[in-house]
């Protein structure tokens, strides 16, 4: 196949799809991974894609957040292990709130096989489903409502947020597209950064679960200050200074 044809044939799935990965181009379109990479690295030059690690997307005009499709090819060992590390701060008998993130998705599913008799609350469309798959598992599932996004499999709007305020939770785990020193939580979307911040705000315990390479990212939507954690769960040790800027703001820290 000519360049121009595979170039064409992943402008048409984008159009369709939103994001692309580069395993599914590389077996539909019978090439190597490097042809593909060549072909996105085109694209994005042209302006008709935004690359990322492991394929591509369209971002939209006011949210510039990578699908969810995409996210949960990010570090899937380091979530999974972080997962079953916050399993550990989660007692019999808790409620909890889990946002609509790649990571809670994992701990979700530690949940389930753990078989927790606990509640949760979340707005995550992936998370209600497994678990309606699963109709004699134990934790009990409150599913917010709202307008559905469908970028990340979530619901999001001022109902979503209505709901959350109806609620008090033992403890609420998030992750975020972003962390900054200065600013705190951040986000790619306003109402997702709302829907965290509810989560936040209405939750005893909060929990932040995030790999190493959220420290070092930028999102345009403040969530929180960093004051507002408890603990951060991460894959890797911080910099020096942002263990420094734990402590100040009494922040626990748990490394794998």
């Amino acid at each position: 196949m000519f360049k121009i044809e595979r170039q064409a044939y992943i402008e048409n799935e984008l159009k369709k799809n939103k994001s692309v990965l580069i395993s599914d181009l590389c077996q539909a379109l019978d090439c190597s991974m490097e042809t593909i990479r060549r072909d996105l690295k085109e694209l994005e030059a042209a302006g008709k894609a935004q690359r990322i690690y492991g394929g591509a997307f369209l971002p939209e005009e006011n949210d510039l957040g990578v699908p969810a499709k995409l996210r949960e090819t990010f570090f899937p060992m380091e979530k999974r292990q972080m997962a079953e590390h916050a399993l550990s701060f989660i007692s019999k008998g808790d409620v909890i709130m889990l946002d609509a993130s790649t990571t809670c998705l994992k701990l979700s599913q530690a949940i389930l096989e753990a078989g927790l008799p606990i509640t949760i609350i979340t707005n995550s469309l992936r998370i209600c489903y497994i678990f309606n798959e699963q109709p004699n598992a134990a934790p009990r599932i409150i599913c917010l409502g709202g307008e559905l996004h469908a970028k990340t499999n979530s619901f999001i709007g001022y109902k979503t947020t209505n709901e959350i305020n109806e609620y008090i939770a033992d403890k609420s785990f998030i992750s975020c597209p972003a962390i900054d020193m200065t600013f705190g939580l951040t986000d790619n979307n306003l109402a997702s950064a709302m829907v965290r911040k509810g989560m936040i705000d209405h939750s005893r315990k909060r929990f932040l679960i995030a790999d190493h390479t959220k420290f070092s990212s930028n999102a345009s939507v403040l969530i929180a200050g960093l004051s507002v954690v408890d603990t951060i769960i991460t894959d890797k040790p911080l910099p020096p200074r942002w263990e420094a800027e734990c402590i100040n703001k009494k922040i626990h820290l748990e490394y794998l």
